[in-house]
């Protein structure tokens, strides 16, 4: 199994507990807080096909998806929800696909969304 393949399945892991029956993921991505050397892992934003989870450890709350989480740019990209967010520049590219599935674009031919 690859780094993108265990990175959507760790999403999916911790995502499972909190959907409601049929729902589907669509992406998500790790927050952290602190910055340079000393950050840790957070809280974990997940976009499914009805809400924004915001997943930190065995709780999660459950956010609207009218919300839009902006072009990431720098080493960390803010994102304000309930409280600010930092996401490191390795998850860019979640943020990029979580901000499409948001706006309805979630391409339904790439095969990692069925795996989500």
């Amino acid at each position: 199994m690859g780094y993108k393949e265990r990175r959507v399945e760790k999403v999916a892991t911790l995502a499972e507990p909190h959907l409601e029956p049929g729902e589907q993921v669509q992406t998500g991505f790790m927050t952290i807080t602190g910055s340079g050397l000393f950050t840790r892992p957070a809280e974990w934003i997940v976009v499914t096909d009805r809400a924004v989870l915001v997943v930190d450890g065995r709780e999660a709350q459950r956010l609207p998806r009218d919300v839009s989480f902006g072009k990431p740019t720098g080493m960390y990209h803010t994102i304000e929800l309930d409280r600010t967010y930092k996401v490191h520049r390795q998850w860019y590219q979640e943020v990029i696909a979580a901000d499409e599935a948001l706006r309805g674009q979630q391409d339904p031919d790439d095969p990692a969304v069925g795996e989500r």
